[in-house]
């Protein structure tokens, strides 16, 4: 009878949550594992819609807490976040020792959740490395992280062969695509009426659905940014509505959603709402009618609803495109005519029900089946075969 392994997973944001939630259903419910659910950072947080409720919700248990986030507006806040979480993280590896670790993704916080395991031994697998995002801070972080794993979960073949090139062994490579698809897949969205009279949106307007995430190396999507930018898309598409998602906990993004908030104050064309949930978010990509911001979720997941995505300015930069992406720099003029082009019906029919490179929903079953056929201990010996 093979053992038990207890599989830790760590979360920090909504978004992370919801890439996860396929992969924790299959742990949690097969047998060979024990699910072990780290929950910190936004999601015990009202300002970010204290998602840990929604989390509850879904059914988990959760294993441990790290309240870690410091949210004053000092410039030293996430490095003093970030000192906090490792030793939270270290208290805790110490004290469960857990067979594996798992995170995913490039948030700043992972390189102290996986720096406390490599120091304590605890073998990591990483899902999502070997993209490419040359506009912010992130990209090193993910390149990091991914030095300290020990297995790659990847959601093209182009990461999995940028791992490679970067020194992975091979057989620590898997491209199971991204785990995000999955949802979509299995979801059963709200019916449009029921979804639009929850949010406050009016069904006889065009919705767009919005995310703004601070650019940390370049700084161009600011508040003032965001203010003049609404202010002409209010004028330019008087027949639209804009639905708008919180930015994360980057440095610069609290003053993002206070600006949001104070436009949909002033004007009823646009709704602020921190978090949608799983289910709200994937029935509004069903019946938005384009996308708009800087949001990964644009990149990988809103070819899966044929939704046309303006992306502005080089948060994804170099992250891999379905053809339902328009790039445009932080400019209001660009912006407002590739919001144009994202309307046009010639466009759409380019991408219209066509395959989504970032996988086809099976990546939370290539997962639980490489972790079950897995020798762990192989795993925290790693050798470097630089290509």
């Amino acid at each position: 009878m093979k053992k038990i392994r207890n599989i830790a997973v760590f979360t920090s944001i909504r978004s992370e949550y919801g890439v996860l939630l396929p992969i924790l259903k299959k742990i949690e419910l097969d047998s060979q594992f024990n699910l072990e659910l780290l929950v910190g950072g936004a999601h015990l947080l009202l300002e970010h819609g204290k998602t840990i409720n929604e989390i509850l919700n879904d059914g988990f248990s959760i294993s441990h807490k790290f309240p870690f986030l410091y949210t004053d507006s000092e410039v030293s806040a996430n490095i003093r976040s970030m000192a906090l979480l490792q030793l939270q993280m270290g208290d805790y590896l110490i004290a469960s020792k857990p067979d594996l670790l798992l995170v995913v993704g490039d948030r700043f916080e992972l390189l102290s959740v996986v720096t406390a395991a490599l120091m304590l031994g605890v073998p990591i697998a990483h899902i999502s490395g070997g993209d490419v995002t040359e506009g912010t801070i992130d990209n090193q972080i993910r390149h990091a992280i991914s030095k300290m794993s020990h297995i790659h979960f990847t959601g093209t073949e182009n990461s999995r062969n940028n791992l490679l090139r970067m020194g992975e062994e091979d057989w620590r490579v898997i491209n199971t695509g991204e785990p995000g698809i999955d949802c979509i897949l299995e979801i059963t969205t709200l019916k449009k009426d029921d979804l639009y009279l929850e949010l406050g949106l009016d069904l006889s307007k065009k919705t767009v659905i919005s995310t703004f995430h601070p650019e940390t190396i370049s700084n161009k999507i600011d508040s003032d940014f965001i203010k003049k930018l609404f202010n002409n898309l209010f004028v330019e598409f008087p027949d639209y509505q804009f639905l708008v998602t919180s930015s994360n906990f980057d440095s610069g993004g609290n003053e993002i959603n206070e600006t949001f908030i104070e436009l949909a104050i002033n004007n009823k064309n646009l709704v602020f709402i921190k978090s949608l949930g799983q289910k709200k978010y994937y029935s509004i990509l069903e019946y938005a009618d384009f996308m708009l911001g800087n949001s990964s979720s644009g990149i990988i997941e809103a070819q899966s609803f044929d939704l046309a995505v303006v992306n502005i300015g080089n948060r994804q930069k170099g992250r891999e495109r379905n053809l339902n992406t328009i790039d445009v720099e932080v400019s209001i003029n660009k912006i407002i005519e590739a919001s144009l082009l994202a309307t046009n019906y010639e466009f759409k029919d380019k991408f219209k029900f066509k395959e989504n490179l970032y996988g086809n929903g099976n990546c939370s079953t290539k997962i639980i089946e490489f972790f079950k056929d897995l020798d762990y201990s192989k795993l925290l010996l790693k050798k470097n075969t630089f290509n």
